[in-house]
């Protein structure tokens, strides 16, 4: 077919209408700006339900309008062309035909149906003979409001028009082809790639941009792709027939991974078609860079169990066997009531040799007896609580989870990037009496400003580092430090958690000791409801000893936990798998983390201990993060 300066014509003639529809879709104005605001509005498009007008009828149409095209004055939808309008292909050959969907804001719709047509082909051939087919009659539309087709030419040298409508648009799309003979080659396409991840679903893209791989785009499809395909594997080769023969084309390859989200690509340009000739491409493909920029909220597991250091460590073994271990004889039974005994013996002894001589077996022995005969059988349950105090107060600062806040930057050329963490609440288990079906049950939530406006003056837990991205989604955070008071917290478990559950709201270890021995109970019992003990003590003496060993108890194991005040830092490193899943290469998962580091002192060091993370990206409100930057 000779292609005349008709041809040429028609097509400037339309890109001139689209270059119109287009200024007043954006409701700008080629006349003066006083111009009447309906001269200004959006003009929406679509085709009324039903048949074309009979030929030769002016139904339906207005001035400026093609014949054939019904126009709707009250739609409410925009139907655009998604690239050229006018196509010249060559026999047997293939096109894509592809529009967009708009409200009257301009936002894409979603999720409508598209309804393609071939309406027309030369010297009033009916589509049934002329041997030219679509991939489909009916489309839905993307998230971007595109919606697409393949157009396949027949035999027939001839031109057709295919015309795509939409409900509630007012104007159709009508694509005008051009099926010529002229000499053709074919293109043969296969995949290079050696990488780490699974590539599958390779998306090509026949592309009538010779350059466009100098500048290539993946993140969304390329616009009015001459032909598409879809490759399964990477083994698999392309074979593309029917070229025009002089042209040159670009390939662009987008590939997904197992679970269907974009993860690489790759691009080969400037092929040009010869004359019955295969022409043979290999296009090398590659892991796209996945951007971890963002905040992210991490959820921590530490196990601090054995990697306590030196110095800390002897504190807690002394706090373990001053307050009873729970794998252990109970100790702190001994030393309240040894404590009580001893001064027992001091005032008995004061009475006279005899009295002292009568009572000193029953002293050392009987009563002894009787103090542990009422812990274990008589004494009330908290009491008995009290002696797994030191091995629970351990175990829960041992095993900590730890809500923070990660804020990673945009990775440099290298892969590296930078990256902060600040922990923004703490939570602790302890699970004492809990129902084992229960797993709330023992859960003990507290905010970093919780902790630091507590008495034991912790501060808040922040630390920057740098790290490296690499094989595609594989994260590394270099070792830092952080200022972690450790001791600080075994002190704030103490006295905000186990002392108000077993020591009746008492926030000090003095306290808790005078409310769970209570000691004018104690007395009452230890005489029988008596005024003395045979004759010999009085009930208020024995309630006085109780006080006062209560109280010198509660005041040495305070200085014994006070010496947790002791700063230290820790040392982390880490790892973490980054996910992405709306094929935007913006990564919005870290999975599988894991910490390695140690807990130190200005004089010593413990052994490793292990955590785990993970955490998602957070919403952040575009307008809020631009006040907050200052723009």
């Amino acid at each position: 077919m000779l292609i005349t300066p008709h041809f040429f014509l028609k097509k400037y003639t339309f890109n001139m209408c689209l270059f119109l529809s287009l200024i007043s879709l954006f409701s700008w104005s080629c006349e003066d700006e006083t111009a009447p605001i309906k001269e200004r509005e959006l003009i929406v498009d679509t085709p009324i339900a039903g048949t074309l007008p009979p030929a030769g009828s002016t139904a339906g149409t207005m001035a400026g309008t093609p014949a054939g095209q019904i126009i709707d004055e009250n739609a409410t939808r925009i139907l655009l062309p998604a690239g050229e309008t006018e196509k010249i292909i060559a026999i047997n050959g293939e096109t894509e035909l592809s529009v967009f969907l708009f409200d009257q804001n301009g936002e894409p719709l979603a999720q409508q149906r598209i309804q393609f047509q071939i309406t027309s082909g030369l010297m009033g051939a009916t589509p049934t003979d002329q041997e030219a087919a679509l991939s489909a009659s009916r489309t839905i539309s993307n998230e971007a409001g595109l919606a697409k087709v393949t157009f396949q030419a027949g035999s027939l040298i001839t031109h057709y028009q295919v015309q795509a409508t939409a409900e509630g648009a007012r104007r159709p799309v009508i694509f005008e082809i051009d099926v010529v003979n002229l000499p053709m080659g074919s293109l043969n396409i296969s995949f290079d790639y050696q990488g780490p991840v699974t590539l599958k679903n390779l998306e090509v893209y026949l592309l009538r941009e010779p350059d466009f791989c100098e500048t290539p785009y993946y993140l969304t499809p390329p616009m009015d792709p001459f032909i598409n395909r879809t490759v399964e594997r990477i083994s698999d080769r392309l074979s593309l027939d029917s070229l025009l023969a002089g042209e040159s084309f670009s390939v662009l390859v987008r590939a997904r991974n197992e679970s269907g989200v974009l993860v690489g690509g790759g691009c080969e340009g400037d092929i040009r078609i010869f004359e019955n000739e295969q022409r043979n491409t290999t296009v090398a493909l590659f892991l796209l860079p996945l951007n971890p920029a963002g905040r992210y909220e991490v959820t921590n597991h530490f196990n601090f169990a054995g990697a306590i250091p030196g110095t800390i460590g002897t504190i807690v073994q002394n706090l373990l066997m001053f307050f009873g271990d729970q794998n252990h004889e109970r100790m702190v039974a001994n030393v309240i009531f040894d404590a009580i005994e001893e001064l027992a013996r001091q005032a008995v002894g004061a009475i006279g040799g005899l009295i002292v001589n009568t009572l000193e077996n029953w002293l050392s022995n009987d009563l002894n007896r009787l103090i542990n005969q009422y812990i274990d059988n008589d004494g009330p349950e908290w009491l008995r609580d009290f002696f797994t105090i030191g091995s629970d107060m351990i175990s829960i600062v041992s095993n900590l989870e730890v809500l923070s806040e990660m804020n990673l930057s945009k990775p440099r050329g290298d892969g590296t990037f930078d990256g902060s963490q600040n922990w923004v609440g703490l939570t602790f288990y302890w699970r004492l009496n809990c129902d084992a079906n229960d797993q709330n049950c023992g859960r003990y939530p507290f905010r970093m400003d919780e902790l630091a406006s507590g008495a034991e003056e912790i501060d808040l837990v922040f630390g920057q580092f740098t790290g490296r991205l690499y094989q595609y989604n594989q994260g590394v955070v270099n070792l830092h430090t952080m200022d972690l008071q450790y001791g600080r917290l075994i002190m704030f478990v103490l006295n905000h958690m186990i002392l108000p559950a077993i020591a009746d709201g008492a926030t000090n270890l003095r306290d808790a000791l005078l409310n769970l021995a209570n000691c004018p109970n104690f007395a009452n019992r230890l005489t029988g409801g008596r005024d003395n003990l045979f004759g010999v003590i009085s009930r208020n003496t024995i309630q006085s000893w109780c006080v006062s060993a209560m109280e010198l108890v509660g005041d040495g194991a305070s200085l014994l936990i006070g010496q947790l005040r002791l700063d230290t830092r820790m040392d982390l490193e880490g790892t973490m798998t980054m996910v992405e899943e709306n094929s935007d290469l913006a990564v919005d998962q870290l999975i599988d983390g894991v910490w390695r580091g140690h807990l130190r002192t200005s004089s010593d060091s413990g052994a490793e201990f292990l955590g785990d993370f993970n955490g998602h990206k957070l919403i952040i409100n575009p307008q809020m993060s631009a006040m907050s930057s200052g723009e």
